[in-house]
């Protein structure tokens, strides 16, 4: 709408004049989702692309975002992200699968694939105006620390969302201390009504807040018959319009 171009050229006009950020680092499609997610409070949205950018800059991609969303290089890290359909209110589902680590070497691999797959999710209407539903599985979540889990923690907590649903699924004694200790941190970054939205479910629990057909083929679902994550993804960020500012 005109009143979201409106907010997008001062969140854009904002991080340009109070920030300093280069024109080249702020992505018109991300800029857009920031703007909707934040349900186009400028100083707000502009504060959690910036906090985005600083925490990207950390993880190898100084350049920040660009338009050109779609990073073939990267796109072996989406085997972090179980494919789904949509959930009971037609939005869709991100499942995240924490069934292996990322290495440092992979951090920047690590961070476009997680911005790719946040932008495809949001790439039609209902999950763009309305969020979407977030599953963190860590049912197979290794022991066996690398040591930069904290700053991938961070990286998380950034992106500039709205998940109507969290439910963190497949928890044990040890991993629901650390669970709990990261929404402890996450308190300061984050809306209380947002955490207030986190679950700690089993994933057969999961499994049942979602049509069949939309939850994982690795737990007896129907993967939202999506049988490539990367040809999925790549053709939602295709289909993603850019803002004309």
């Amino acid at each position: 709408t005109d009143e979201e171009l409106g907010a997008m050229r001062e969140v854009r006009s904002y991080l340009i004049e109070e920030y300093g950020i280069e024109e080249s680092r702020i992505g018109l499609v991300f800029l857009a989702l920031a703007t909707i997610n934040c349900k186009l409070r400028v100083e707000e949205a502009a504060k959690k692309v910036k906090k985005f950018l600083d925490i990207i800059s950390d993880c190898g991609i100084p350049e920040g975002v660009d338009n050109a969303l779609w990073k073939e290089e990267s796109a072996h890290e989406l085997r972090h992200y179980l494919p789904c359909g949509v959930d009971h209110n037609g939005s869709r589902i991100m499942w995240v699968a924490s069934d292996s680590s990322c290495s440092v070497e992979e951090e920047r691999n690590h961070a476009l694939a997680g911005l790719m797959h946040f932008v495809a999710i949001h790439a039609d209407n209902t999950s763009l105006r309305d969020g979407f539903s977030l599953v963190i599985d860590l049912t197979d979540k290794p022991s066996k620390k690398v040591g930069n889990e904290s700053k991938l923690q961070k990286l998380y907590q950034a992106y500039p969302q709205r998940p109507q649903t969290i439910l963190i699924a497949g928890t044990n004694p040890v991993t629901r201390l650390f669970v709990n200790a990261a929404i402890k941190i996450a308190s300061i970054f984050t809306k209380q009504k947002v955490l207030d939205r986190i679950r700690f479910v089993t994933v057969e629990q999961a499994m049942q807040k979602f049509p069949k057909g939309s939850a994982p083929t690795k737990y007896g679902g129907g993967g939202g018959e999506i049988t490539n994550i990367e040809q999925w993804t790549k053709m939602r960020l295709e289909s993603f319009p850019v803002p004309v500012l």
